[in-house]
């Protein structure tokens, strides 16, 4: 009982971390990881491993989520408002000119007017007109 209060705990902690970095949560892992085993009488580098490797992913979906919420625009109270450019329609049907500079001509059969899309030159999110 008391090593499964324990491993909730740690496990609570990793969670709840405010690491900024996912080198900061790998280490936060694989130190309760470490700390978890050794309490439980197993190998202490075995759970640094297991805990660096749950670190690892706990901080990729954080910094995923995070930069999510940026680009949705959460912090700078848009978020819920999608304010994209529009791209400028060209002279063939079905191609859009992008309002990102070098504005290449991108295809967008298939995708609804109105839709996010994202340029391939630079990555960046436009709406389809």
């Amino acid at each position: 009982m008391k090593h499964h209060l324990l491993l909730a705990l740690a496990s609570t902690c990793l969670i709840t971390a405010g690491c900024e970095t996912t080198g900061q949560t790998t280490m936060l892992g694989a130190g309760l990881g470490a700390g978890i085993a050794a309490l439980t009488g197993n190998d202490p580098l075995g759970g640094a491993a297991i805990g660096a490797a749950s670190g690892f992913l706990a901080g990729k979906v954080v910094k995923h989520e995070r930069q999510r919420s940026y680009e949705d625009g959460y912090y700078d109270g848009r978020y819920g408002r999608r304010d994209y450019p529009i791209a400028r329609r060209s002279a063939d049907r079905g191609f859009v000119v992008s309002p990102y500079s070098p504005h290449h001509v991108i295809d967008v059969r298939g995708i609804p007017r109105g839709a996010r899309v994202q340029d391939p030159s630079c990555g960046r999110i436009f709406i389809n007109p």
